[in-house]
C-alpha cells in the first residue's frame, strides 16, 4: 500500500478519500446527535430511511448515471452534497433546525452515495492499470475508510468543546471540497472518454436491470451477490442494534464498556485491513468465504460469551476477519468486470445491501422481542457462516483447486 500511495495520481485520489472518508464520520455523529434529540428511541427510523433513500437511488440511477464520466461524476457530486450539508448551517443561524430539513438532507444524501461510490471504484482500475497495484490501492482505499471510522469520532470528541455541533456539518461541507479539488487534479490521468454513450435513451426498467445481466453472464457470481444481500443485514442488526443492547444487558448500561467494545472491533477491522490490504491477493474465492466465516464465528462467540472480557476478545476477532470478504469481493470485481461496468456492478451491490440491511432492521424488534439479543447475534454469526461455508462448497465442487495455493 506504501507502493500505491507514492504513485501521484494515486495520492490524490487517496487525500480525496480520506479527507471525504473522516468528514462523513464527523457528519455521522453530528446527525445520530440531532436526531436523538428530536426522535429520541425513534432515531433508527431515519437509518431505515437513510437505508431506502440509497436502495432507490442504486436501482434507478444507471438511468442517467452508468455512462456518466466517473470524474466528473465525483466531482459534481462532492459540490452537491458541500452545499446540501450547508443548508442546516445556515438556517440554524435565523431559526431552530427543523425536523423536515434534517431528514431531507439525511435521506438526500445518502442517496448521492449510489453515484459516488460505484464512480469511485470505476475510477481505481484507470489509475491502477496493473493488478498488483490494483489491489494495493483497494486495500489503501479500505485502511483508510476503516481509519476514518476511529478518526472522525475522535475529532468529535475533542473538537466538541469548543464549537457547537451544528457546524460539524460545516467540517463536511469542507472536507466535500477538498474530495472534490483532489479528484478534479486527477482529470489529466483519466482518459476523455471511459465508456461509450447509449445510442439511445434507455429506459427504467433496463436501468434498473442492468447489473442483473451483467452478473448473469459470469458463472458463480450471482450467488457471490445474492450472498452479500444475505449478510449485510445481519451484520449492521448485530453490530448497530445487538452489540449495544448486549452490552447494555452485561453491564447495567455502562457506556464505557461498550466504547471499549466497538473500540476492539475497529482495531481489529482495521488492523485486518492493513494485513490483508498488504497481501497480494490471489485466491480470492476461497478469502472471500472464509472471510465470511471467520466473521460469523466472531459474532457467534460474542452472543455466547459469558463476560465482557470474552464479548470484547470476540469482537477483536470478528473485526480482524471483515476485511477479508470486502477486499475479496472489490479485487473480483475490478478483475471479471470491464471498467465501462464498474459502475453498474457496484451500483447493484449497493442496491442488494441496503435491501438486506432494510429487510433485518425493519424486523429487529420482532426477532429480538420473540428470542432474546444473544440469540439473534448468534443467528446473525449463523447465517454468515452458513453462507460462507455454501459459496466455498459451490466453488470448490466448480473448481478443486481453487483451494491449493
Amino acid at each position: 500500500m506504501i507502493k500505491a500511495l507514492r504513485q501521484p495520481q494515486i495520492q490524490r485520489l487517496w487525500i480525496g478519500q480520506a479527507f471525504s472518508s473522516v468528514g462523513d464520520e464527523i457528519y455521522r455523529v453530528g446527525l445520530i446527535w440531532f436526531a436523538v434529540s428530536f426522535l429520541g428511541s425513534d432515531t433508527g427510523y431515519l437509518a431505515d430511511g437513510q437505508t431506502a433513500s440509497l436502495m432507490l437511488l442504486s436501482f434507478i440511477g444507471g438511468k442517467w448515471a452508468d455512462h456518466w464520466h466517473p470524474i466528473k461524476t465525483m466531482v459534481s457530486v462532492d459540490l452537491l452534497r458541500a452545499l446540501i450539508v450547508l443548508i442546516p448551517v445556515i438556517t440554524s443561524f435565523f431559526i431552530p433546525l427543523p425536523l423536515t430539513m434534517l431528514w431531507a438532507v439525511a435521506l438526500v444524501l445518502a442517496a448521492l452515495s449510489a453515484f459516488f461510490d460505484p464512480a469511485t471504484q470505476a475510477t481505481i482500475p484507470l489509475l491502477a492499470k496493473d493488478p498488483v497495484m490494483r489491489q494495493a490501492t483497494n486495500g489503501l482505499m479500505g485502511t483508510t475508510i476503516r481509519m476514518a471510522r476511529m478518526v472522525g469520532p475522535a475529532i468529535v470528541g475533542l473538537l466538541s468543546a469548543f464549537i457547537p455541533m451544528i457546524h460539524f456539518f460545516t467540517i463536511d461541507a469542507l472536507t466535500f471540497c477538498i474530495s472534490a479539488l483532489s479528484v478534479y487534479s486527477l482529470k489529466s490521468h483519466i482518459p476523455a472518454k471511459v465508456s461509450e454513450a447509449p445510442k439511445k435513451s434507455i429506459g427504467l426498467c433496463q436501468a434498473m436491470t442492468s447489473g442483473f445481466h451483467l452478473i448473469r453472464e459470469k458463472p458463480g457470481m450471482t450467488y457471490i451477490f445474492f450472498s452479500k444481500a444475505a449478510t449485510t443485514g445481519p451484520w449492521n442488526l448485530a453490530l448497530m442494534i445487538g452489540f449495544p443492547l448486549l452490552v447494555h444487558q452485561m453491564t447495567n448500561g455502562d457506556a464505557k464498556s461498550f466504547g471499549l467494545v466497538m473500540a476492539s472491533y475497529g482495531l481489529g477491522n482495521f488492523t485486518g485491513s492493513l494485513y490483508f490490504g498488504s497481501q497480494v491477493r490471489t485466491r480470492l474465492h476461497h478469502m472471500l468465504f472464509s472471510g465470511y466465516m471467520w466473521l460469523g464465528l466472531g459474532f457467534i462467540l460474542i452472543g455466547l460469551g459469558p463476560s465482557l472480557f470474552w464479548v470484547i476478545t470476540a469482537a477483536a476477532l470478528a473485526g480482524l476477519s471483515g476485511p477479508m470478504n470486502d477486499l475479496a469481493f472489490i479485487d473480483l470485481m475490478q478483475t471479471e468486470f470491464e471498467v465501462k461496468d464498474l459502475t453498474k456492478v457496484f451500483r447493484l451491490r449497493m442496491a442488494v445491501e441496503a435491501a438486506g440491511t432494510l429487510i433485518f432492521t425493519l424486523l429487529s424488534p420482532l426477532m429480538i422481542k420473540a428470542t432474546s439479543v444473544r440469540t439473534v447475534i448468534v443467528m446473525c454469526g449463523a447465517i454468515w457462516v452458513v453462507v460462507g461455508a455454501a459459496g466455498w462448497l459451490r466453488t470448490y465442487r466448480r473448481n478443486p483447486a481453487f483451494t491449493k495455493a
